[in-house]
């Protein structure tokens, strides 16, 4: 489709040229640094429409022209990047009671870092809590640049829609109307989202998932989730629950899960379920930083807790790729940091189980994970609302 329509109506002049926008924006942030020839051939939109919304997108103060690109017997091109030096997002992990606040520029690198202890029995101390550390990043972020938005990263049911967490396991809450309550005490725009939902979001944005239009994101810790990105977006389901793997059935005598069900995934292999029969074998170990320690040491049996752990996983994978046939796997979270092994099961079972043979070759990847993760995915939300399409 070229720039320019014909008899448009005012709202699809507006539309159009906002879409316009975030096209030329979303390619520029993938294929910096590119010329605005390179971008009107990619976006099939004409060269004077493109130069109008590099033009406008300079003067805002989101893309700068760096260096000169490579003549081919003209003048040599001028190249486009993206500025994300004090262009900020704010994102917090609230997905347990140890919150983690980041200030992320646009290109996801992280600026400014804050802990809170967030105690609260009800809606509106949870409310309270991240508003309180919401006011403490934007106070650091005064005169040094310009936020674009604020991501939460929620454990639990959330409709992304609304901003509202259906429900938070951890807390036992509720109904927590979150984004309306800060959009009301903060000028921005405010993006709520399941944990592993914004995790997949930032590896879409920054890591694995870039110019994948289809793959699917495993969370293994104390839970285990999942997210699933397909023609470049998460998809969120009738009742914002595709992609939860952690409570696909795999023993039907099996554990007791949190979610009321038996021998869910996570009843069997998360590290919560790990520490449960841990605690039968060797009753000294309490908490999961002791198992984790037992493992780290090398401890025989702590092994062979983990590698039980990754058969589980390895089916839920493989089950997942005969139901989705996503083309790549990312495999994320403290689990797989902690005992890598983990990885290399799973690609076993993939390569020599799979259904046919060209999904037995299906792009299975470890992606890094850290303490501040779900913080920089929670970010990510609120970059994204930047770059996506209308």
């Amino acid at each position: 489709m070229r720039g320019s329509m014909t008899k448009e109506t005012p709202r699809n002049s507006k539309w159009m040229r906002s879409y316009n926008r975030a096209l030329v924006l979303r390619l520029i942030r993938m294929h910096q640094p590119i010329s605005r020839v390179e971008l009107a051939q990619r976006t099939n939109l004409t060269k004077p429409t493109v130069s109008n919304i590099v033009s406008e997108l300079i003067a805002d103060g989101l893309v700068t022209e760096r260096e000169l690109g490579v003549s081919n017997g003209g003048r040599k091109p001028i190249m486009l990047e993206l500025v994300a030096t004090e262009q900020y997002v704010i994102g917090i992990d609230a997905t347990s009671h140890r919150f983690i606040g980041v200030i992320a520029d646009l290109s996801g690198n992280t600026i400014h870092e804050v802990e809170s202890l967030g105690q609260f029995d009800t809606n509106d101390d949870m409310i309270d809590a991240v508003s309180q550390l919401c006011g403490e990043l934007i106070e650091a972020t005064k005169g040094v640049g310009t936020i674009h938005g604020i991501g939460i990263s929620v454990h639990g049911m959330v409709n992304p829609e609304t901003g509202v967490i259906l429900f938070a396991p951890r807390f036992h809450l509720h109904d927590v109307e979150l984004k309306t309550h800060l959009e009301e005490r903060f000028p921005y725009p405010v993006f709520i989202e399941n944990d592993v939902r914004a995790l997949a979001s930032f590896e879409l944005l920054f890591g694995e998932g870039v110019g994948v239009d289809q793959f699917f994101y495993l969370y293994a810790g104390e839970g285990i989730g999942g997210a699933y990105v397909l023609g470049g977006k998460l998809i969120d389901g009738e009742n914002h629950i595709t992609g939860e793997v952690g409570h696909m059935r795999l023993d039907l005598d099996g554990p007791i899960c949190s979610c009321g069900n038996r021998g869910c995934l996570e009843a069997l292999a998360g590290e919560k379920s790990l520490l449960r029969d841990f605690e039968v074998i060797d009753p000294q170990v309490q908490t999961l930083t002791e198992l984790r320690s037992r493992l780290a040491s090398g401890d025989e049996q702590a092994i062979r807790a983990y590698h039980r752990a990754g058969e589980y996983i390895g089916i839920g994978v493989l089950n997942t790729i005969h139901l989705l046939n996503p083309k790549r796997i990312l495999l994320g979270g403290p689990m797989f940091e902690r005992a890598p092994g983990i990885v290399e099961q799973i690609k076993e079972r993939v390569a020599h189980t799979a259904l046919t043979t060209a999904s037995r070759h299906t792009d299975v990847k470890m992606v890094p994970w850290s303490e501040k993760q779900g913080a920089l995915s929670a970010a990510a939300l609120a970059t994204n609302s930047v770059f996506q399409t209308i």
